[in-house]
């Protein structure tokens, strides 16, 4: 057993014995073995990194995954990209982020010592899985190995930027629900006393909107996927799991007037469970994707955490409890609490269209009966119930701005003119889904132009702008910070539903075929000239790299670079060029030829235009722009927070706030980068001189130091 499997092993024992010492009230031993867990945690996932920075392939997965071709930088990354690295990177982040949840909020009553009981299971159950894929597994377990001298490698296509982004991104959100489940959890099983969970659900939200929109970017430009958005089964699941938060980010807020007492706890578990679900699915073996793994082990164990968790949580929900107090039922429609209750009401109905999709594919491809659910699907019982939400949004944002019979009349003559570019167009003209062979509900769903949403678009749009208008009025700082961020993420929305809509409706495909001879030609098709300037073929390593140079004349002129790769290890690879402008986005692709067309001298391009898609990408902007806007302004608003930060890793309890000014602190936030540098410098020589497992220990001596030195001075008397 090696030292990453000890540490495993530690961080497990001790996140038991801290739930264990948290149940029975021994709360200063449980933080104690709660940080000791995380600091475990730590050391595994630095072990780990420097196995793969330096190449130690007598670890399996490090063989796997690393090649000492890669830059350091991927090396690193690539610990991201196998089942064993990202189950030990999701347990390290949950042990922090517990941590930093006890830190900076101690624990005061009964409901937050069941809070971090919850937490720390859900930890020690993601470390048993973490253990069962064995990520420290030598590679002399398989017989007759001996010590490789060359690494596998992973796939060009994912030597990206956007990798390491769109994975950890994914799994610091999947940390974050865990804090909102654990909350919700307690609140049911003493009922009483609802912890404050909106910036975990907030964080979370954030997060998990990141990975989706690096995921968006990174398959329209690098994985061939045609596009941004193709309803894979976990990108169906992750909107199902983005939709269930920003349904629970709407009822917190209805949650303080005594409504949803019992929604709001179970959509905070329901997007834990989303995350838990995604692991499922993508190592099912079922569907093949970028986002799909060979079987697991593991599959059985979180098919019974899954299931104990809901019946767990619905006993304890379905339990007597006072009758919520709710005013859906008043007689104005346009209360909040009704826009609200048919907000969240649209968002479960879509979060089950997502879920139940994949769900399908799951249970049909256990039975052999593999089948594929088209984007048509999704996009049709999406599309109508996006217009609805998007109209509530706008009558949320001018409610108690304007006169109710004002907003009744704005609304109506908006949603008119909806209905009317969604039936007076021609049939399939911009049409949801005009092609698709349903049921004939489907069918007339599918037949709804989407032009329709435009109207919808400014309706919000200006609603936003009008209240933005009014807030200029607010005189509080942190309360104007606040409702903007608000603003920002309500347009951001429409921004993206618009952008999306008319990139992939209004798109136009326009294909182009030349001959090796045809250098310096000009040609034309649908409005698109292009000019093919040349043609290489190189080989890099063990791959072969076609790369094709264009100029394309359309509004203004530019020349890109499609490659093709045929990679020995991972097949063809398709690379495309894009552009991205004002008014559209520009995707030129080539699909390489294949020795035969070579000899034919034929070379076939295709130029993709996407007009609008900068609205997309402005709206995310603004949507990510504006939770940060919320964020920022509840930490200015509880400034203790800034201060509780410095508690991390101190023994004393969490309210114990040590001041900033502190000669102690000065010295620590002086001395600890200092101190860093100088440690990587000294582990740097260690490891030329006297190798990798030595320059690990220097690291690990190094940090223990510095945790004693902290401990010290936190005990420093004045």
């Amino acid at each position: 057993m090696n030292i990453g499997n000890i540490l495993l092993y530690i961080s497990l024992l001790s996140s038991c014995l801290a739930a264990v010492y948290m149940f029975t009230g021994r709360i200063k031993t449980s933080i104690q073995l709660l940080r000791t867990a995380a600091f475990s945690a730590t050391f595994a996932v630095l072990f780990l990194a420097f196995a793969f920075i330096f190449l130690d392939f007598s670890l399996f997965y490090v063989w796997q995954h690393s090649s000492a071709e890669l830059p350091v930088f991927y090396r690193l990354a690539a610990i991201l990209v196998g089942q064993e690295g990202t189950y030990l990177i999701w347990a390290w982040l949950s042990l922090i982020v517990v941590l930093l949840y006890t830190e900076l909020h101690g624990i005061h009553d009964r409901t937050a010592m069941i809070t971090n009981v919850y937490a720390l299971i859900v930890c020690a159950f993601l470390l048993v899985m973490t253990i069962t894929m064995t990520p420290f597994r030598s590679i002399f377990a398989v017989g007759g190995a001996s010590m490789p001298t060359l690494g596998n490698s992973i796939s060009p296509e994912l030597i990206d930027i956007l990798m390491p982004l769109h994975i950890f991104t994914t799994f610091i959100a999947y940390a974050f629900t865990i804090i909102p489940a654990a909350m919700s959890l307690a609140y049911l099983t003493k009922r009483k006393n609802m912890p404050d969970s909106k910036n975990y659900l907030r964080i979370a939200w954030l997060f998990l909107s990141i990975c989706i929109i690096a995921g968006g970017i990174w398959a329209n430009r690098l994985l061939g996927w045609n596009g941004f958005w193709q309803w894979d089964p976990i990108q169906a699941l992750s909107m199902c799991t983005w939709l269930l938060l920003t349904a629970a980010l709407h009822a917190v807020v209805r949650l303080n007037v005594g409504e949803y007492k019992r929604l709001f706890p179970l959509l905070c578990i329901g997007t834990f469970l989303g995350s838990l679900y995604m692991t499922l699915l993508a190592r099912s073996d079922v569907f093949g994707s970028i986002h799909s793994f060979p079987g697991t082990p593991t599959w059985w164990m979180i098919v019974i955490f899954i299931a104990i968790v809901i019946v767990f949580s619905l006993i304890l929900a379905l339990r007597r409890d006072k009758t919520e107090y709710t005013t859906s039922s008043s007689i104005h429609i346009f209360k909040p609490s009704n826009t609200f209750y048919f907000t969240i009401l649209i968002l479960i109905m879509m979060a089950f269209i997502a879920f139940w999709g994949p769900t399908v594919y799951l249970i049909l491809g256990y039975m052999g009966r593999a089948i594929i659910i088209p984007m048509e699907f999704y996009n049709i019982l999406f599309y109508p119930l996006v217009v609805v939400l998007s109209y509530l949004t706008g009558i949320c944002m001018l409610y108690g701005r304007v006169k109710s019979r004002t907003l009744a009349y704005v609304g109506i003559i908006y949603f008119t003119i909806s209905i009317i570019f969604a039936v007076a167009l021609p049939y399939g003209t911009h049409s949801v889904a005009a092609s698709y062979t349903g049921s004939s509900f489907e069918k007339i769903l599918g037949s709804i132009s989407v032009t329709s949403y435009i109207p919808a678009f400014f309706f919000v749009t200006g609603s936003v702008i009008f209240k933005m208008v009014r807030d200029l009025k607010v005189n509080n700082k942190t309360a104007f910070i606040h409702l903007n961020g608000i603003n920002f993420i309500h347009v951001g929305f429409v921004f993206i539903v618009l952008g999306a809509i008319l990139s992939t409706s209004f798109a136009t495909s326009h294909h182009f075929s030349y001959s090796l001879s045809e250098k310096g030609d000009y040609k034309e098709d649908g409005g698109i000239v292009l000019r093919f300037l040349d043609y290489k073929v190189e080989k890099i390593g063990s791959d072969w790299y076609q790369t094709v140079d264009v100029e394309i004349l359309d509004d203004k002129e530019y020349k890109v670079t499609p490659v093709f790769l045929k990679s020995r290890q991972f097949g063809y690879i398709t690379r495309p060029a894009v552009r991205r402008g004002l008014l559209s986005d520009t995707r030129v692709e080539f699909q390489g030829a294949l020795p035969h067309q070579i000899e034919l001298e034929t070379i076939e391009i295709n130029v993709k235009k996407q007009p609008f898609a900068s609205l997309m990408w402005i709206g995310c902007v603004l949507l990510i722009a504006g939770v940060l806007l919320t964020l920022s302004s509840d930490v200015i608003r509880r400034k203790g927070w800034i201060l509780s930060y410095l508690k991390f890793v101190m023994s004393k309890p969490v309210s114990d706030i040590v001041p900033f000014k502190t000669k102690e602190c000065k010295i620590l936030t002086l001395s600890i980068p200092v101190a860093v540098i100088i440690g990587t410098v000294i582990a740097i020589f260690v490891y030329e001189m006297l190798g990798y497992l030595y320059a690990f220990y220097v690291i690990l001596g190094g940090a223990v130091i510095l945790s004693v030195i902290t401990y010290l001075l936190k005990f420093r008397k004045p």
